[in-house]
């Protein structure tokens, strides 16, 4: 496949160049499909063309919305004609097959209509069946990615994998499967593409054999025209508006009558589709993975490390360039011409580098001009270098030496070694001149990038592999029988001591879930804290330290009943806000400090809430929402408003958020010390998604490298607050096999320095799996819910302290720590029960109770 901003010599207009690189824009350039609504229609004044668009539109949506099922297939269009060729030529550049079952069946097929010369292609398989969801890439040959199908399929959940929605670069799903975006919509006001203005009539016209409604609207990017079947209301066509992009699809402005459509194929409503039709079997040499891995580079060219042929340039006045000639020098040829744009566009950056490096002259910098002396004069070339803003010397290529050295188009860089030998090539623009400077000095101070090239890709080439193999290990989702865990007879710690302090009366809450401790509204530092418990997700009870019931607050129309967290923060006057969510919830809900509803948030549909964190991660600022989903939302920042401030959808299903201490905001190669902080650094934020990784992002949303701890998939952690001294830092659970779990104990750069096998069983409850915690008698410490019932706590080094065999399912487990005491909180699903923690031996604990009575 051509690459953009690459002409090559001898294909350069062919229909195959065209098309990969247009194929390769447009999923970049894209706009966000507008559309109508129908509070536009309804203005006063509107013309007779628009509400007739309006009334055909809004019919076009109802057929789409009412459908039960619907399949197509489709074909992406280019049209265009050369400047005074005048014939008006039609690319086909991609093919799309849609089959949908209402609620979670699809088969959706897209592929790159067009194979390069290598034969390679871009495209992607989904399939779900109502059980499962199964997705391939064309690009990652040997993978088939599975997980459980959603039980509705929506907008944000179609797409089930990162890498997939990367190639749409995150865009709105109406861009480039607008037939889908209307099918999906379950909301009869909200407008499928919303940034259109009000829809215009135009005169109708036959498309094949069909007469066709034509619906025009204007979108930030050009006019869009909608070709509606007359008497099904069905897509036909739909015309893309590229105006606004006109630059990234036709660069040299060399196309006349530029056009770009979606041709829909037999567009059908509510045909029954084989069940075949939805599953996806696997193929030869093909296994099946928990998340797609992307492939590795391309092997280092093997050009590299070679010494070049022979070659002779000439400069203007016709003196001679030859390898000898260069013979221990670093040089920099640089291979151009005239007519080249990407060439011109990158003169400028090169400039940049041989300013910084032409007054070593060790170092030898060269613009190759490959036309032609009969079509270009040297005057004309050397001019035009200068207006283009490079002033480094002018070789001339009369003997086409360029072919000698597979130089195959414009522009191409080479950097030879004093030896002669090819250390770096580069075809197309280059973007980067303190990287192009920087490896040129490496070269110059003596090493040898082809033999690092050649290194480093094997590094990457063993961790695709492993990365590889550690996706794999979870099989076929199907096969799966979820481990249940013993949960025996309780056993008080043998280490810690333990006393029951009170239990809650079941008529003050009925379903116990998780815990926060709120610390006491106003300034009184030494005021003791409530006990705020979750009541399945019905309601907030408040107790005092003594267990006594304090308040009820109800969480207002929440339909959700499964436990869920709560998260709490300061508001810039010092007021305390509560914020609770589930995992699985549509809402979550935010009260201030008088326990006044102020956000249920979202408003519109979504796969299910996975975590949420309520913090300032920019110090001096209001807190926010960081809301991260199931289904392909990914992770979304949401002010105290409600509104949307970003949202990243990178991750796939996410599992836990967490807000890193500040001190962790530092590179990754700068040791991360508390005092490296100050109350003026950002923190960042660190979250979990079924692929594993720790993915970290900054306070406005911006990706940061991703935190990978060895061969092991992390799906929850916990940070210490602060670094102690020859300790990890994190802890993580990770997910050896289904049932099996081991937390991790590994530094911030995700070195492991430990790890502790858990006993066997899945959880059957939400719950808060790993905290960092201070133990009366033992300092610093991990403690765990296992899935088996049993509290454990582990030391810094993963050392086992003591455990506490509570022999019930854990829906909540929380510690505070009290000038005279310690107290762990405990819920199961039937029982809530507050446990003091003393020093000594187990032996000596006595209940409270029993210490009343005598």
């Amino acid at each position: 496949m051509d690459v953009p901003g690459v002409s090559p010599q001898p294909l350069r207009d062919s229909a195959l160049s065209r098309a990969s690189a247009f194929a390769l824009a447009i999923a970049v350039t894209l706009a966000v499909v507008p559309g109508c609504s129908k509070s536009a229609t309804s203005a006063a004044g509107e013309d007779a063309a628009e509400i007739a668009g309006a009334e055909i539109t809004d019919k076009m949506f109802a057929a789409y919305r009412d459908a039960r099922s619907y399949t197509d297939h489709a074909t992406y269009v280019q049209s265009y004609s050369y400047r005074g060729e005048g014939v008006e030529r039609e690319l086909p550049f991609f093919e799309m097959s849609l089959a949908y079952q209402q609620p979670n069946f699809i088969r959706l097929r897209f592929d790159e209509a067009l194979r390069s010369d290598e034969g390679t292609a871009r495209g992607f398989d989904i399939a779900a069946n109502g059980t499962v969801m199964r997705a391939s890439a064309v690009e990652l040959p040997g993978q088939v990615l599975e997980a459980k199908a959603p039980t509705t399929i929506t907008v944000e959940n179609f797409l089930p994998d990162p890498l997939i929605r990367e190639v749409f670069n995150n865009r709105a799903v109406g861009d480039v499967f607008p037939q889908l975006a209307m099918l999906l919509s379950d909301d009869d006001e909200a407008p499928v593409f919303p940034e259109d203005e009000a829809p215009r009539l135009l005169d109708q016209q036959l498309l094949g054999d069909r007469n066709c409604y034509r619906v025009a609207t204007t979108s930030p990017k050009g006019k869009r025209i909608f070709w509606i079947d007359a008497s099904s209301y069905v897509l036909r066509r739909m015309e893309l508006p590229i105006e606004g992009d006109r630059r990234q699809f036709d660069p040299e402005n060399q196309y006349a009558n530029l056009a770009v459509w979606i041709d829909f194929k037999d567009p059908t409503f509510n045909a029954k589709i084989d069940e075949e039709t939805f599953a996806k079997e696997l193929g030869e040499g093909e296994q099946l993975v928990r998340r797609l891995i992307p492939a590795p580079p391309a092997a280092p060219s093997e050009r590299l490390g070679e010494t070049l042929v022979e070659f002779k340039f000439e400069t203007p006045d016709g003196a001679s360039v030859t390898n000898e000639s260069l013979q221990g020098k670093t040089v920099l040829l640089d291979f151009w011409q005239v007519d080249c744009a990407p060439c011109k566009a990158h003169t400028p950056e090169l400039e940049k580098v041989y300013q910084q490096l032409k007054d070593n002259d060790k170092f030898a910098f060269y613009a190759v001009s490959l036309d032609g002396k009969n079509r270009v004069s040297n005057d004309v070339a050397a001019r035009t270098l200068k207006n283009w803003g490079g002033t480094f010397p002018l070789l001339r290529d009369p003997d086409v030496t360029a072919e000698k050295l597979q130089v195959a188009g414009t522009p191409t860089l080479m950097l030879l070694g004093p030896d002669g030998r090819l250390q770096y090539f580069h075809i197309r623009q280059h973007r980067d001149p303190q990287q192009l400077a920087s490896m040129i000095q490496k070269v110059l101070d003596g090493a040898d990038l082809a033999a690092e090239a050649r290194a480093e890709h094997q590094l990457l080439l063993k961790k695709y592999e492993s990365d590889l193999a550690a996706a794999a290990e979870s099989g076929d989702l199907l096969q799966i029988n979820v481990a249940r865990p013993e949960f025996g007879v309780r056993a008080l710690p043998e280490k810690v001591v333990v006393s029951e302090l009170w239990q809650a009366a079941p008529e003050e809450i009925k379903a116990p879930g998780s815990f926060l401790i709120s610390p006491a509204d106003g300034d009184d530092s030494t005021a003791p804290p409530s006990i705020l418990a979750l009541d399945g997700g019905q309601a907030i009870v408040e107790f005092d330290l003594a267990g006594k019931l304090v308040a009820r607050h109800e969480i207002p129309g929440n339909a959700a009943v499964a436990n869920g967290f709560l998260r709490s923060a300061k508001n810039i006057n010092g007021e305390r806000l509560i914020a609770v969510g589930g995992v699985g919830w549509q809402k979550l809900h935010v009260f201030d400090h008088q326990w006044k509803p102020i956000l249920a948030f979202p408003q519109d549909k979504n796969p299910g809430i996975a975590d949420v964190q309520l913090a300032a991660l920019t110090p001096e600022a209001e807190p926010m929402l960081y809301v991260g989903y199931w289904g392909g939302v990914g992770v979304q920042g949401v002010g105290l408003d409600g509104k949307r401030r970003w949202a990243i959808r990178s991750f796939d299903q996410v599992v836990q958020l967490t807000v890193a201490p500040a001190d962790l905001s530092h590179a990754a190669d700068a040791e991360p010390t508390a005092a490296a902080a100050s109350s003026t650094t950002p923190r960042n934020l660190w979250g979990t998604s079924d692929r594993g990784t720790i993915f970290v992002l900054g306070p406005n949303g911006k990706p940061q490298p991703e935190i990978v701890v060895g061969l092991r998939e992390i799906m929850h952690l916990a940070i210490r607050p602060e670094p102690l001294e020859g300790a990890a830092r994190c802890a993580g659970l990770a997910v050896e096999a289904v049932g099996h779990y081991d937390v991790v104990g590994f530094d911030p750069d995700g070195e492991v320095r430990w790890q502790y096998e858990l006993p066997a069983g899945e959880y059957a409850h939400q719950v808060e799996r790993i905290q960092s915690v201070d133990l009366p008698g033992h300092g610093p410490a991990w403690m765990v819910a296992a899935p088996d019932g049993s509290i454990i706590w582990l030391g810094p080094d993963g050392q086992l302290i003591d455990q506490f065999r509570y022999a019930k399912p854990l829906t909540g487990l929380a510690l505070t720590n009290m000038p005279d005491a310690a107290i762990l909180l405990v819920s199961t699903p039937d029982s809530l029960t507050a446990w003091k923690l003393g020093e000594g031996t187990a032996k000596d604990g006595k209940s409270a109770k029993e210490e009343q009575q005598q």
